[in-house]
């Protein structure tokens, strides 16, 4: 059985290519659309430069971070600045949204060795020439919500005008975050344990193939045993969902527990409520 997962799918679409192909034009572009719709954004960007750093010498968080500190958190009176070394080395998409706060939709450019082959990660790619148009094609995986340029003599058929053609691209991430956010929905409806017995690997993929018509949530076993289910965990008064070996388990044990203790009249057969909070619980 895996383990709890965070049932919230937040979009993230990669505007993907090699240099030099309008990428952060179109980063631009999308973000002031989103934002005009009142949509939050979080944009990532992946600096493709051997010894990169924002940091600089002899500055006082670059002594932080020599001296051994990391991460090294930088307040000022209009930013945060977190500098965490050995960067690609640790990285991975799920720390992006780690990060994602309260935005509705997360932006990368580039990041492609992470997300080609993603299928969870919509891709916009930007070309140069029609070979690299073949070239990802051919490689790419996922959801591709658009291929496009800025080069007015190559586009054409498959290929958008990243300026002129703007209104389709923008409708595709727009269809790519409204399917995420019918996703969530569905993924409310769902406890997070991925179980696996339902026949799927995980809640999430469950939750697609709901959407996809090809299931119901009713498939879920922790649900249909919800009736069985005698024991309740609820942490800071939230409902933590547990399948009935486990619930049954705890349940045994607090029993067993509480009736070693003197004015106790334990039959077995009780419910069990379990309340954590970090605050004091008020009767």
């Amino acid at each position: 059985m895996g383990g709890l997962s965070i049932l919230s799918v937040k979009p993230i679409i990669a505007v993907i290519g090699h240099k030099k192909s309008g990428k952060t034009s179109l980063i631009e572009d999308l973000i002031r659309s989103l934002r005009s719709e009142g949509l939050k954004v979080m944009s990532a960007k992946h600096v493709d430069l051997k010894g990169f750093t924002l940091d600089q010498e002899q500055t006082d968080t670059w002594r932080h971070s020599k001296a051994g500190a990391n991460p090294v958190i930088c307040i000022s009176e209009s930013e945060i600045a977190i500098i965490r070394k050995n960067g690609e080395g640790e990285f991975s998409i799920k720390d992006l949204t780690r990060h994602g706060g309260d935005a509705d939709v997360i932006l990368l450019e580039g990041f492609s060795r992470w997300i080609l082959k993603d299928e969870d990660v919509g891709k916009i790619v930007m070309i140069r020439d029609r070979s690299e148009l073949k070239e990802y094609l051919e490689n790419v995986k996922g959801p591709v919500l658009a291929f496009c340029s800025y080069r007015k003599d190559i586009v054409g058929e498959e290929l958008l005008d990243a300026e002129a053609e703007f209104s389709r691209i923008i409708s595709a991430v727009n269809n790519f975050i409204y399917d995420r956010m019918r996703l969530n929905n569905i993924l409310k409806h769902l406890p997070g344990l991925n179980c696996g017995k339902c026949g799927y690997r995980s809640c999430l993929e469950l939750a697609k193939a709901v959407m996809s018509g090809k299931a119901s949530v009713r498939e879920c076993a922790v649900r249909r045993s919800k009736e069985k289910i005698k024991t309740s965990i609820l942490i800071d008064d939230k409902r933590i969902p547990t399948i009935p070996y486990i619930s049954e388990l705890i349940r045994r044990t607090i029993l067993a527990m509480i009736s070693t203790l003197k004015g106790t009249d334990i039959q077995g057969d009780e419910y069990v409520q379990i309340r954590i909070s970090r605050k004091p619980i008020r009767e």
